[in-house]
């Protein structure tokens, strides 16, 4: 186990749900054990599902089997991640870094991430078709319009800090009505849009956001960071596959 300082601790959570791996899904998973192997990571699954394909070619993956309901539909996923029960099962860390095989990582700055002290980061997730089509030296007039637009940082591949989340769910569910939306929109855009609830919840801005995930519009974001990569992406066989194949390889 890594430490962050102290008794603190991270690790690595990765939902599957399904019986088998598409190929990307496979190059996901083989990339976050060649990056991030070194910390704990655990897989959360249903309890039917059986995963030894996965522990066979990655014996320190450990498996943690929850309710098969709560993986029955993208409803219940983000009723899931929405519970507290959810992050108490986490509770000897205290950050986890949520890693659905959909992300890609590049190299090793968990640490670097957990040591800012932010609550929640994730990919700034904010697209419009015309931002795409800018040439390299209208980087500018997409970075105006992003800085007028509320966004959602992205769940998909993000560091949540386990008692941060567990305070800021049990204040939400105190005041408010259930929430039925994104279970990432509860966390980003209702934790800055709800003034109280401002309090709970510690977020980076987008423009250091963007350091750490990548998602839509990537080759317009990549102007942006001054060709600099994030440490990892989310959706990159979704947005924009075509600039993604300059650094990531399909056929490892």
């Amino acid at each position: 186990m890594k430490d962050i300082g102290g008794n603190s601790s991270v690790a690595v959570v990765i939902p599957i749900y399904q019986s088998h791996l598409t190929k990307n899904e496979e190059i996901s998973l083989r990339q976050c054990m060649r990056v991030l192997g070194a910390y704990p990571v655990i897989v959360v699954k249903p309890k039917s599902l059986k995963l030894d394909f996965i522990t066979g070619k990655y014996p320190s993956i450990a498996l943690l089997s929850m309710d098969d309901a709560h993986f029955k539909s993208i409803d219940t996923y983000n009723k899931l991640l929405i519970s507290i029960d959810f992050y108490r099962t986490f509770s000897t860390y205290q950050y986890i870094l949520l890693y659905q095989l959909d992300a890609y990582v590049f190299r090793d700055e968990l640490l670097h991430w957990c040591q800012k002290g932010y609550d929640y980061v994730g990919a700034p997730s904010f697209h419009q078709t015309a931002f795409d089509a800018l040439p390299a030296e209208s980087k500018e007039v997409f970075a105006n319009a992003l800085s007028n637009r509320r966004y959602v940082l992205n769940g998909g591949l993000s560091l949540r800090n386990v008692p941060a989340f567990i305070r800021y769910l049990k204040i939400f569910n105190a005041f408010y009505p259930a929430w039925k939306g994104n279970e990432d929109m509860l966390f980003s855009q209702e934790a800055t849009r709800l003034i109280p609830m401002k309090m709970f919840l510690k977020l980076p801005g987008w423009q250091e956001a963007l350091q750490f995930s990548f998602e839509k519009s990537p080759a317009a974001i990549y102007e942006l960071t001054n060709h600099q990569l994030p440490f990892a992406c989310h959706a990159w066989e979704r947005y924009d596959p075509g600039f993604w194949s300059e650094f990531i390889s399909v056929n490892q």
